[in-house]
């Protein structure tokens, strides 16, 4: 090539805008603080790719909450930095980098910049800095007061978006390594809140799904003793465009009457909880410096169910605490068919360096973690599948998120062939954990429909859409 050509196309290619493509593990908290990185840069001149092989740099956003967490983040980090490019720029964020930030960057020469759980709203710099060969190392911690989530680029189904309402916690549980990673219980201003919401529904999300490591416990680092998620929920629920509010995660010890007679009483909030508890034996419970026992926290549900008619309620339990014995498993099992729960998820013990239970004597063996894990969902099992069928011939309003083909693998293939059907979830779904309503029909992606449930499975719902009928749950 003559020189000048060359120079005309090195010329013409410094004028490309700079590609980058981003990984976001772990948590949905975690997927907001890449959807801020993605937007900020965006607003930079980057321009975001899907294909980490043409992008100028890759942003690994990573989860250390748990081992398999660790493992996951670790294996993208190196399955990236094998197949690094000459010039790109490798950069990990989140948890892991937060907690292993400089052992990463010596272990694996290929990271060009971390970024800890406190500085993503920096990524633009830090990626700056990479690129002129500084390799930047941020730890923050503590994030700016109001926690100013904006620009943003959703990356969820165009109707969903996740509401980040707080970051940090305050709780001691032994086991949770949380508050060290993301500093102490900081509440975001109702102004911000509402700021982003508009902008959300702005952007066509009908469902805002608020989440922090304890959605309950919103205010009380503003002074506010009881109730300080309620007059954030009326300000949301005023919002044009927005349909649903689902609550992700309740806490037992900071949920209060008022936000119970919210979720009963404003008809956008879903009902649907998600409040993990777990364990139920009050022994576990204190050796896990969690709050109560088994028989108040059946007090909750059964005020949850007085209260709000029709509400799926959702929890979350570990496994294998250490000095957990059989007592404790056979009072667990007990208390799930006595507590009727709609959906369950049951975890085995994950033993993490630097939290006070990884110090516990009695760690129980891998192999009995796993035959009590077998154990426990055998316990759930039946109450899930009674909640399942307590829904079949309703008709439930349906947010639509897709239109694809089945695979045989799917339980909905029996009823529908290969399709190709709608995709979505009812108020008894949340996304990710939850399952699916697939349908046909008269249906819009991004809108709702009226889908009467014909069939289930352990995680699937199926069924038809028609003409508006009368729901059978208020609110519903």
């Amino acid at each position: 090539m003559e020189p000048s050509a060359r120079a005309e196309r090195l010329k013409a290619l410094s004028t490309l805008p700079l590609r980058v493509s981003f990984v976001s593990l772990g948590c949905a908290k975690n997927l907001v603080d890449s959807e801020v990185m993605i937007a900020t840069l965006a607003r930079a001149g980057w321009e975001p790719t899907p294909d980490a092989a043409v992008a100028d740099a890759v942003v690994i956003n990573t989860c250390a909450f748990i081992d398999p967490a660790k493992a996951e983040s670790t294996e993208v980090i190196l399955e990236h930095a094998a197949a690094k490019r000459p010039g790109q720029r490798l950069i990990v964020a989140g948890c892991l980098s937060q907690r292993y930030g400089e052992q990463l960057r010596s272990l694996i020469p290929e990271i060009d910049g971390i970024v800890g759980t406190g500085a993503h709203s920096e990524i633009d710099e830090i990626l700056a800095e990479a690129r002129a060969g500084l390799s930047p190392v941020r730890l923050h911690t503590v994030a700016e007061p109001e926690h100013d989530f904006l620009p943003r680029l959703v990356t969820t189904p165009r109707a969903t978006a996740y509401l980040k309402v707080a970051e940090g916690c305050d709780h001691p549980c032994t086991f949770c390594i949380i508050p060290q990673l993301r500093g102490a219980f900081r509440s975001r201003s109702r102004e911000s809140l509402t700021n982003e919401a508009r902008a959300l529904a702005a952007g066509g999300a009908k469902e805002l799904i608020l989440i922090a490591q304890d959605t309950s416990m919103y205010g009380r680092d503003r002074g506010v003793r009881r109730g300080g998620l309620v007059p954030l929920l009326e300000d949301l629920h005023e919002i044009d465009g927005v349909e649903w509010l689902r609550l992700l995660y309740l806490y037992p010890a900071t949920l209060d009457t008022e936000t119970i007679d919210a979720i009963a009483q404003l008809p956008k909030v879903c009902k649907y909880v998600d409040m993990p508890l777990q364990h139920a034996h009050p022994e576990v419970l204190r050796a896990m410096k969690r709050p109560s026992n088994g028989e108040r926290y059946l007090e909750i549900l059964e005020e949850f169910r007085r209260r709000v008619p029709g509400i799926t309620i959702r929890s979350t339990f570990i496994v294998g605490f250490p000095g957990e014995r059989e007592e404790h498993v056979a009072y667990l099992e007990a208390w799930l068919g006595r507590a009727e729960l709609d959906r369950v998820g049951f975890f085995g013990y994950s033993r993490e360096e630097g939290t006070p239970s990884a110090e516990l004597g009695e760690q129980v063996p891998a192999r009995e973690i796993r035959k009590r894990l077998v154990r426990l969902r055998e316990a759930q099992r039946v109450a899930s599948e009674r909640a399942r069928s307590r829904r079949l011939g309703r008709t439930e309003r349906v947010l639509v998120e897709a239109r694809r083909a089945l695979r045989r693998s799917e339980p909905a293939y029996a009823a529908f062939g290969a399709g190709p059907v709608f995709v979505g979830r009812s108020q008894a779904e949340a996304p990710g954990v939850d399952g699916n309503v697939f349908f046909t029909g008269d249906a819009q992606v991004g809108e709702f429909a009226n889908v009467t449930l014909q069939g289930a499975s352990a995680f699937d719902s199926w069924g038809t859409a028609g003409e508006r009928l009368e729901l059978e749950a208020a609110g519903v």
